[in-house]
């Protein structure tokens, strides 16, 4: 199928960024952005666990193969020194390696896991030991992601 050149200047032409647009324009298209056509949304803090500490969670998740992980955690708000320790454990996994030496996802599994160890209070048996795990890495990633989500959360709107 031909196309006649006049015809595909037409279709390549950028249109929608030449057309001529003031400042007013923007401002209002801005402005009509920005209107509150629903109020913000504040999460009721009486009713959303994630609001106290420490959170318990259940946890349901299937890996890639189809076994499904079940189990009831419970973590709390990291203290500095739940912190410090993290960090230290951290470096004595990765041997003190120098971070720039290190993998990415090396660097990363020592982390989850180390904060994993001195946030999480409760969680399953089959969880005791995250690095004897077979194929582990997304299931180490996926319990981390349910603690950021409490710590975000908590951060942001926890009972003080």
């Amino acid at each position: 199928m031909l196309v006649n050149p006049e015809e595909l200047k037409q279709r390549l032409t950028p249109t929608h960024l030449l057309e001529a647009v003031t400042t007013a324009d923007l401002k209002g298209q801005a402005d009509e952005a920005m209107a509150a056509d629903k109020p913000l949304e504040i999460p009721d803090t009486d009713k959303d666990p994630r609001a106290h500490n420490p959170y318990p969670f259940a946890f349901d998740w299937s890996d890639s193969r189809g076994k499904k992980w079940t189990g009831h955690f419970t973590t709390h708000f990291p203290t500095p020194m739940d912190l410090v320790k993290a960090g230290v454990m951290q470096a004595r996994m990765v041997g003190s390696t120098p971070k720039d030496s290190l993998d990415a996802l090396t660097d990363e599994i020592a982390f989850i896991v180390s904060r994993l160890s001195y946030c999480l209070d409760k969680r399953p048996t089959w969880f005791q030991d995250p690095m004897s795990l077979v194929d582990g890495v997304p299931l180490i990633q996926a319990v981390y992601e349910k603690v950021v989500d409490f710590e975000q959360f908590f951060r942001q709107h926890g009972a003080t």
